[in-house]
């Protein structure tokens, strides 16, 4: 039985272009005067030997020549990893897309925030205020040892349970008996879920072995934990004011709760973060109350109204300011990265008013925005590179629509129990007035 030999360079380029020139297969086999399989075969050919990017061989060249062996496994080889990961990362996407539909009974693709433009003052007789709740670096599941940190903190999953509660308790009642008795309800409330929500397994190892649980079972217990102080909030401020006020829950992924080993990634970002499950847990839970929306960016910066105010929320450790703090400490780099927001999000056509970010643990003001405290406060890291022990407590900022900013709120989450840097004096000798007149 006589083999054919097989198509030349040529041959498998004219079929290529063939295929590419006709609309139909039997269009082009006839062109060449092959068959369609002919046809079909020499073009799979031409992408193999790398034919289809200009390496085919001069007109000059003896036909029949065959491509060096060693190039063509190469170049073959290449391909095949190519398509391997590309499907890899597909399948990677739609599961990710698949549990929130499937499961949890939400839209495919979450809704992302966006700005407006600013609008003009309201006819009514109350300018618009609205109020922001930061929530970052809770770490649920991370365990701090009292004894670790000379008495100074303690960290645990029931600490937090009661820190988060405390957090929306207070933020509770600075909505609504706290509340101005001459303003009107706010216009809507944006919670922030600014990352690292859980303590994760994959930037310390270490953590596996003091952690409260898997990483699986943190992001369940944190969903709960924020779902239930939303709803509180939510249920409260229809009591106060006789009707829902919206409530935006925006979502960005840490650093913390990343399934990856080694430095983060800047690819996929969101789907593989245990804070996007969290945000869609959280999301699930609360979807029969139509007055809280939920929105996640598929990036890592979330950019966002308030009241017309263009506002923007990171969490903090992709600012391009590094990590060094010296003697000023970490509002160093703070502030370097949110002035470094601000100017690179105005090249891009894309006005800042305020940055709100986490990561370092500091809560502060800046000129351009807003960094967040943490919710398991000083750790035994904290201490091993001498952080300033800041005391558990999160951000709450309220905005008017024609003054900006015109209250900020850092709110206390700790209690005296759960260390010395929560204790009113912390045994010091303190000023004692009452005697000082006759």
């Amino acid at each position: 039985m006589a083999f054919a030999p097989p198509p030349t360079d040529q041959e498998c380029l004219d079929a290529f272009h063939a295929k590419q020139n006709h609309p139909t297969i039997s269009g082009a086999a006839a062109s060449i005067g092959v068959t369609v399989s002919q046809v079909k075969h020499r073009a799979n050919l031409c992408v193999e030997r790398g034919l289809d990017t200009g390496q085919a061989k001069a007109p000059d060249a003896p036909k029949g020549a065959p491509v060096d062996v060693v190039e063509r496994h190469r170049l073959s080889s290449e391909i095949a990893r190519l398509k391997a990961l590309c499907q890899n990362l597909t399948e990677r996407l739609s599961a990710a897309e698949e549990h929130r539909s499937s499961i949890l009974g939400l839209p495919v693709s979450p809704a992302e925030p966006s700005p407006h433009p600013k609008s003009k003052r309201s006819s009514k007789k109350h300018s618009a205020q609205a109020v922001v709740l930061h929530l970052s670096d809770l770490h649920v599941g991370e365990v701090v040892n009292r004894e670790e940190v000379m008495g100074v903190n303690e960290y645990s999953l029931d600490v937090a349970e009661k820190r988060i509660g405390r957090l929306f308790s207070a933020a509770s009642v600075l909505m609504t008996s706290a509340w101005p008795a001459s303003d009107d309800a706010p216009a809507k409330v944006c919670v922030l879920l600014g990352g690292d929500l859980i303590s994760g397994h994959g930037l310390h190892p270490e953590h596996a072995e003091t952690d409260a649980g898997t990483a699986y079972q943190q992001t369940k217990w944190a969903a709960e934990y924020i779902s239930a102080g939303v709803l509180r909030l939510h249920l409260d401020l229809v009591e106060r004011f006789g009707r829902p006020v919206p409530i935006e829950m925006i979502s960005v992924v840490g650093n913390h709760g990343r399934d990856t080993f080694g430095k983060p990634r800047t690819k996929l970002v969101s789907i593989q973060s245990y804070d996007t499950l969290v945000s869609d847990f959280v999301e699930a839970a609360l979807k029969q109350y139509k007055t809280i929306t939920h929105y996640r960016p598929r990036g890592f910066d979330a950019y966002f109204d308030v009241v017309g105010w263009p506002c923007l929320l990171t969490h903090g450790d992709r600012m391009g300011s590094g990590g060094g703090t010296g003697f000023i400490g970490p509002m160093a780099s703070i502030v370097k990265g949110h002035r470094k927001i601000i100017d690179t999000e105005h090249r891009q056509r894309r006005p800042v008013y305020r940055v709100f970010s986490g990561h370092f643990h500091t809560t502060g003001v800046t000129s351009f925005g807003f960094s967040n405290g943490s919710g398991v406060s000083y750790g035994e890291f904290a201490k091993s590179i001498r952080a300033d022990p800041e005391p558990a407590q999160q951000n709450l900022v309220v905005f008017h629509e024609r003054l900006g900013v015109i209250r900020w709120h850092p709110i206390a989450m700790g209690a005296p129990e759960e260390g010395s840097l929560y204790q009113p004096g912390g045994g010091l000798v303190m000023p004692d007035l009452s005697g000082s007149r006759a």
